[in-house]
């Protein structure tokens, strides 16, 4: 029986490899390399986030890619842990705890989600769920729940409970099933059922006997569609490729190969099947197998590789993981442009066809490349300056579109009309189709190029044409391009999916930012950039630059963006990669930057789209608060509000005394300058008759006629005169007068009282003789008259006077002068 069996499974295998032949890859692959930023070119896990990031593990390390560039992050050796039970290869899970666990021969590292960082204990991990006994393996079932293998059994870290797997089999995966049973596959190929609230044994079953499972017993990989299980076994050498069906409860067997098996990837009702030469495509409807073995490569080459694994991202998008090449994209759709090389039978057709065409026509006595005009009568014409079009023959200024509206190239070769009335264009870089809306008017520009299967070539002027079928033929240098627009997908928004921003890179004035970043002494994330949805700045970290990507792998450059920042200006703005000054770049990335931000709250709103006029998707919403300087905020300005307070009481009391204290200074003043008019009126008065005193000629006499201060006397004279004259005139001050005498306020204020008070008699007695000696030069009036006008009381008073300080009588000074 167990021969029949083996004979049954042999035949079924020879005719599976039979049946199924190898072929070239009907897609075609863009290569990315470690010189596109990978970090290595064995590319082992392909994983696509629900963000639509990739997540590609290379040799030890994990890559992000995030549409334009990779980032990767290393381990250490502290950050792995050994897996004693563990003998395949790479594995990789994501749980619902914010982890990426990797797997390899023996060991596992994990990767904290939150700051997308190798942790540095993993034992730490283990502890939070609760165990702290020594791992032998890990799994992560389709709910995202760990599992942990102990000598206790099988920990369920959400449930608390554990399961007690064979003793004495290697346990290589499990999966839950309807939410009700666990399923535990070992190495001879037995798979258990248990009850997931229990943990009690409900089932068990074995697709192939023990001679068959010597064959397969080395891994085990699984994948789950609907009401089957897929599972996949490698050997030494060979492969199989099973599946259980849930609701019949029986296995049957879907390939078998003489080599390794590596991976599984369902889309739609197709599984992809990645092995050591190619891939396997298996219909789970109809159960066709198709090897494609050679994979043909956008530049026209084919390639040969041992593929590790496929994964599809939510474009629909398919990526290669190579063991050697690196890392493969082959795009949604199919590339709807049919390139063929002179010398082909069909180039060579179509060439012929479009013999004859002038390719330099002259245009309103210009020499030009074409000339086209089109169902509406508009002539559209091409120049080394972009596209051209007279709407009327009369127009003399035409409408012109370049690589601002779209256009991949200012120089255009050749123009043809669709039958969709869509304008084709062939420039000396790439194809474009000018679209039209339903009024007529011009819509957008859509542009295709090398990404796109398009020769990266010049085209030839004027060689284009639009068969009957609506099939358009375009010549390039060295190739005809033929293809239909009825089969594009990209002239409007028919791609049944849609596209969501997601922020890249963040420059706070002009650092690039990531958790490890401190400005000004202040750590700006806490954790990954992917996990953040909002920023507090301090006021002087205001100049922002945010990256965004649509993660828009299938054509970056047809990305579009809505934006609008609130709080800075509501409005929203559409920039595209053609007109948006750069913000927009040929990545389809978004370059967004807010410089000089106030302080204040923004909200960053921010669409993606593959066309301009579609944006039904929810923003992307990131938040930024800059906050007030310290100086600035409530709290200071309350304690400033505080203070004022008191200084303003402080200062009305001050004010207060001060005013009081002026008006005794004023009033001090006024008395001080009347006492100076005294002083002078008294110097200058005749009202006052000078008499000898009786100690007039004593040593004390002298003394007193040299009390006064020489400076005072000095400054009395400098005064004089502006007192005589302006007195009545215009309110005297002690600050007028003492800039009249030559001299600071303070010191005069000093000299003024320190002689104010003293007797006036030597500066009234020296005027009246220096007027007597005038008298005496200049007049013939007699000693007696003299002394009665300068105010002596008799002319012997006034003659010992003029005497003591000229020692000449008044006769004698008048003789000699």
């Amino acid at each position: 029986m167990r021969r029949r069996l083996l004979t049954l499974l042999t035949m079924v295998w020879v005719l599976s490899v039979l049946t199924a032949t190898a072929d070239v890859s009907p897609r075609i692959f863009h290569n990315y390399t470690s010189a596109d930023g990978l970090a290595d070119n064995s590319a082992q896990t392909i994983h696509c986030t629900k963000t639509g990031r990739l997540v590609i593990t290379t040799a030890g390390q994990i890559n992000f890619f995030n549409g334009s560039k990779f980032s990767h992050i290393d381990p250490l050796e502290e950050n792995m842990y050994a897996l004693s039970e563990y003998r395949g290869n790479y594995h990789l899970y994501f749980d619902r705890f914010h982890h990426i666990w990797l797997k390899n021969t023996h060991s596992v590292t994990c990767v904290d989600l939150i700051t997308e960082r190798f942790t540095s204990s993993i034992e730490d991990e283990f502890r939070k769920f609760g165990v702290v006994e020594h791992v032998n393996d890990l799994f992560v079932d389709s709910a995202g729940v760990v599992w942990l293998l102990t000598e206790k059994g099988l920990y369920n870290v959400k449930s608390k409970k554990t399961i007690k797997p064979h003793a004495n089999l290697n346990l290589q995966d499990l999966e839950i099933c309807k939410d009700k049973y666990v399923m535990l596959f070992y190495n001879n190929g037995l798979m258990e059922m248990f009850d997931y609230t229990t943990g009690k044994k409900v089932d068990e079953s074995r697709p192939y006997t023990d001679d068959v499972a010597r064959n397969y017993e080395s891994s085990s990989l699984l994948a789950t569609a609907k009401d089957r299980v897929f599972q996949l076994r490698n050997g030494a050498r060979d492969a199989i490729l099973m599946c259980y069906n849930l609701v019949e409860k029986n296995w049957y067997e879907i390939l078998r190969t003489p080599y390794h098996l590596n991976n599984m990837a369902i889309k739609d009702s197709l599984m992809f099947v990645p092995c050591e030469y190619g891939y396997w495509v298996a219909n789970l409807n109809s159960g066709e197998l198709k090897h494609y073995e050679v994979l043909m490569m956008e530049t026209g080459k084919t390639m040969e590789t041992d593929v590790n694994v496929i994964a599809f991202d939510r474009q629909g998008g398919m990526w290669v993981g190579t063991e050697q090449r690196g890392l493969l994209y082959s795009r949604p759709f199919a590339p709807p442009f049919n390139v063929y090389a002179w010398g082909n039978s069909t180039a060579d057709h179509y060439g012929a066809m479009m013999d004859g065409v002038n390719q330099w026509p002259r245009f309103r006595d210009r020499t030009v490349n074409c000339i086209y005009k089109d169902s509406r009568g508009w002539t559209w014409v091409g120049t080394p300056q972009g596209l051209q079009v007279y709407r009327k023959e009369t127009d003399m200024l035409p409408q012109v579109y370049t690589t601002k509206d779209g256009l991949y190239n200012n120089i255009v070769h050749s123009v043809v009309e669709d039958a969709l009335h869509n304008i084709w264009v062939g420039t000396s870089y790439g194809i474009s189709v000018v679209l039209f809306n339903e009024d007529g008017r011009v819509h957008r520009i859509n542009s295709y190029n090398q990404y796109d299967h398009v020769p990266n070539e010049v085209f030839v002027n004027g060689k284009a044409m639009c068969l009957p079928d609506g099939t358009i033929v375009m010549q390039s240098l060295d190739h005809v391009v033929e293809f239909n627009p009825k089969n594009f997908s990209t002239l409007d928004n028919n791609y049944q999916f849609e596209i969501y921003p997601k922020m890249v890179q963040l420059f706070v004035n002009g650092v690039d930012v990531n958790t490890n970043t401190e400005i000004d002494g202040k750590k700006l994330l806490d954790r990954a950039l992917s996990r953040v949805w909002g920023l507090d700045l301090n006021y002087n970290q205001n100049s922002i630059t945010m990256v965004f990507s649509a993660l828009n792998y299938f054509r970056p450059q047809q990305t579009f963006y809505r934006v609008r920042v609130l709080g800075l200006d509501d409005e929203w703005r559409i920039l595209t990669p053609f007109d948006s000054n750069g913000y927009v770049d040929r990545d389809g990335l978004l370059h967004l930057p807010l410089m000089a931000l106030r302080p204040g709250h923004y909200e960053i709103h921010v669409q993606a789209s593959m066309s301009p006029d579609d944006w039904n998707t929810r923003p992307y919403i990131w938040t930024i608060d800059i906050h007030e300087p310290w100086w600035r905020s409530i709290g200071v300005f309350g304690v400033f509000g505080f203070l004022l307070a008191i200084l303003f009481l402080v200062n009305i009391l001050f004010y207060m005394k001060n005013a009081k204290l002026r008006a005794q200074r004023d009033s001090e003043e006024t008395m001080l300058v009347k006492r100076i008019y005294n002083f002078i009126d008294r110097i200058e008065g005749r009202g006052e008759i000078l008499e000898p005193a009786a100690e007039e000629y004593s040593a004390a006499a002298v003394e007193a006629m040299t009390d006064l201060d020489p400076e005072f006397v000095k400054a009395m004279e400098k005064i004089k005169l502006l007192v005589l004259t302006e007195r009545n005139k215009k309110k005297m001050t002690m600050r007028r007068l003492g800039n009249a005498a030559g001299m600071g306020g303070k010191e005069f204020y000093q000299l003024i009282m320190a002689n104010i008070f003293k007797s006036p008699r030597a500066l009234i007695k020296k005027a009246r003789l220096e007027e007597a000696e005038k008298l005496l030069r200049n007049t013939k009036m007699s000693i007696e008259d003299i002394s009665a006008k300068c105010g002596f009381i008799t002319a012997n008073y006034f003659i010992a006077s003029f005497f003591q300080k000229h020692r000449l009588t008044p006769q004698m000074y008048r003789d000699r002068h």
